[in-house]
């Protein structure tokens, strides 16, 4: 070579030829350099977390400076090969922590801590795996993790066979500090577990995953609570029969009873259906309610067998007995006599509990009743009972896909419990709204509704209820014994206990011109009649238990009347897909 000057790029010393060029002085000094250059970039690097970013196409971090650059260039290889068989992704890091005495646990901190930052391995996969080395400050100790994401665990390398990798092979190359070794070992076996098959089922498995969670979650949910709208939208829901203040209503028709009308109202069986029938009997002279003195709340008892009344009480019971039963009520009145044949005809309140278990017989022959009738297409309950049991069977599927989910685990399952357990609740709030009334009901319902304005207004201006029968208007209401059957049937229990308490306050104060009516039914245990609890001077009242008169203990007793026993009370950066830690997995490793 010539140099720019023209002189021969060689010169001749003491007989021996040199090539011109930086001598092995200037060699050493390049070579130290660039030592001393590693370690003040190595010190300057703080030990993580949180780590320095990633760089594009590196892998390995020698933050710590143990690895020599063919191991590093080896250690590159071996990681590309695996990504370009099956897509996982591998990283090396070393760090000197910069304290002695590190932990297993704070290891495995930072190893998870490094996956999560820089997103290793593939999102929704979950395939990414570290080894991490976690130095002492002489370089010689410390602690290495062998960490593998969930879905590499479960796709290559088990916390198990990676724990054993570690105790087997790396750690006597570890305690020798041939960190080369140690790295080369480890990633001979990842590479030889990353096969394309192990790849595939992975790759299947979390297609189904999330087939399973994204598709078949709305799926389910959207078709069983679409399938519940569509029936009720069909079937459930009550036809339209138009109802105005100013439309004039006919008479009800003689087989709708007021405990029906209650049905009807509500749009299934009802405990208003039931105290309406108990009322309907009594108004007819068949029972009697007695109430007895109690501490805690009234207490009733019922005469299956009340004397005669008056002219004017027997009139009235005539008149009420006019409109015929329905099987409801004649089973009711059947059990009630059934239990207080034992004792003269009287049901004690301690004994009125077991009429409880005839409740179900009622609500069955009243729902009955209004099919037979046809304001009904099929019985409420059983149209309520068909959608709770599809609702429970979807809260029970879902509950167990939940469980299955967490167990195996499986996220696309748990999301299906998820949505099987959401349209199961809807399922059931829907069963109520199933049954529907038919044309002919819906012209009831709308009835029953011009009834109840009616009632209500004239309620609310009424001194008595026989101002109620007189203002109403309503000229198939023709005793006040009925007003209150129909109130309660029309859900005006409030207003009925108003009137009488506006009745009764006449009477105290002498207001009164006329004697105004009071329940005949509705009695003390002596055998005194509701009024004369009202009556000037009287010191307590025959509605409850206390001296103040109390008329709504009256409706409120009566209402339990039923109860049974028991009841009466991206990419990101760095060149990594995005993977994280997958809040599981698992480290294998220890300390040396």
């Amino acid at each position: 070579m010539t140099r720019p000057d023209g002189s021969s790029g060689e010169s001749t010393t003491g007989g021996s030829t040199t090539r011109g060029g930086p001598g092995p002085l200037l060699v050493v000094l390049a070579a130290l350099w660039m030592l001393v250059s590693a370690g003040t970039a190595s010190a300057a690097t703080p030990p993580g977390p949180p780590f320095p970013q990633p760089e594009p196409d590196r892998a390995v971090y020698d933050l710590a400076g143990i690895f020599s650059p063919s191991t590093i260039a080896t250690a590159e290889s071996i990681i590309d090969g695996i990504e370009t068989r099956t897509g996982a992704e591998i990283i090396v890091y070393s760090q000197d922590a910069g304290y002695d005495g590190i932990t297993t646990d704070e290891t495995l901190e930072r190893v998870v801590a490094l996956i999560d930052q820089w997103g290793v391995g593939r999102a929704g996969f979950d395939d990414g795996a570290a080894i991490f080395f976690d130095l002492e400050p002489n370089l010689r100790h410390g602690q290495v993790q062998i960490y593998g994401a969930p879905g590499y665990e479960a796709a290559y390398l088990s916390n198990g066979e990676r724990q054993a990798l570690f105790d087997d092979e790396m750690l006597p190359l570890l305690r020798g500090a041939d960190f080369d070794g140690a790295l080369l070992v480890a990633l001979e076996r990842m590479d030889a577990s990353a096969t394309p098959e192990h790849a595939q089922r992975l790759e299947l498995a979390r297609q189904l995953n999330a087939a399973v969670g994204l598709v078949g979650a709305p799926v389910i949910f959207l078709g069983l609570v679409g399938s519940a709208l569509f029936a009720w939208r069909r079937y459930g829901d009550d036809p339209v029969y138009l109802d105005d203040p100013s439309i004039l209503m006919p008479a009800p028709p003689p087989d709708l009873t007021a405990a029906s009308g209650a049905l009807v109202v509500d749009g299934t069986s009802s405990r208003r259906a039931l105290t309406t029938a108990l009322l309907d009997l009594a108004s007819r002279g068949l029972i009697a309610f007695r109430e007895e003195p109690s501490l805690l709340r009234t207490k009733l008892g019922v005469d299956v067998d009340p004397p005669p009344g008056d002219a004017l009480v027997e009139a009235h019971r005539a008149r009420n007995a006019r409109r015929p039963m329905s099987t409801a009520e004649e089973l009711a009145l059947r059990d009630l006599r059934s239990l207080g044949a034992s004792k003269d005809g009287y049901i004690e309140p301690d004994e009125l509990p077991a009429f409880g278990s005839s409740v179900a017989r009622f609500d069955r022959a009243l729902e009955g009743h209004v099919v037979e009738r046809g304001w009904f297409r099929e019985k409420p309950s059983k149209a309520v009972a068909r959608w709770r049991i599809r609702g429970s069977l979807a809260l029970i599927l879902g509950l167990s896909g939940v469980v299955g989910g967490l167990s195996v685990p499986m996220s696309g399952l748990v999301m299906l419990g998820v949505a099987g357990i959401g349209a199961g609740i809807v399922l059931l709030v829907i069963a109520r709204s199933m049954p529907a009334v038919t044309m002919p009901g819906a012209m009831i319902r709308a009835m029953l509704a011009a009834y109840r304005r009616t009632l209500k207004k004239t309620m609310d201006g009424a001194r008595s209820m026989d101002d109620v029968v007189r203002d109403a208007g309503l000229r198939w209401l023709d005793t006040p014994d009925q007003a209150i059957v129909w109130g309660t049937a029309l859900g005006l229990q409030d207003e009925i206990e108003k009137v009488l308490e506006r009745s009764l306050d006449d009477v105290r104060e002498g207001r009164a011109t006329v004697s105004p009516y009071f329940p005949a039914w509705y009695g003390s245990q002596s055998g005194a009649s509701f009024a004369e609890g009202g009556s000037p001077g009287s010191g307590a009242s025959l509605f409850s238990s206390s001296g103040i008169p109390n008329i709504g203990s009256m409706m409120s007793a009566l209402g339990t009347i039923g109860n049974s026993p028991s009841s009466s009370g991206g990419s990101s950066g760095g060149g990594f897909s995005g993977g994280s830690s997958g809040g599981g997995g698992g480290g294998s490793g220890g300390g040396f």
